[in-house]
């Protein structure tokens, strides 16, 4: 397994190690979660993003959309229990 050394400021340093002093968990642990989760955070953010992109796409495409107010009625009446139809796009008109 690569190896990697790190300089740590010291008032994060500090904060590590008062985070692991109880045993539960361990500093290179707790590294290696936080490693983790800032991966799998910034690859979700690169998977909406390339959803945005193609969404973008069709839209240019199709020039079809769904206003504001059919959008935002549909969402609450399904907050409020109901089960409407999903709102059709329509062709854009800015």
């Amino acid at each position: 397994m690569p190896k990697l050394t790190i300089e740590l400021p010291t008032a994060l340093s500090r904060s590590l190690n008062a985070l692991t002093d109880n045993d539960k968990i361990k500093a290179q642990e707790f590294i290696l979660e936080s490693i983790a989760e800032k991966i799998a955070h910034l690859m979700g953010k690169e998977k909406i993003h390339a959803i945005a992109d193609e969404r973008f796409e069709k839209f240019l495409k199709d020039k079809r959309s769904i206003s504001w107010e059919e959008a935002g009625d549909y969402l609450k009446r399904r907050a409020a229990g109901e089960t409407p139809p999903p709102p059709t796009p329509k062709k854009f008109t800015p």
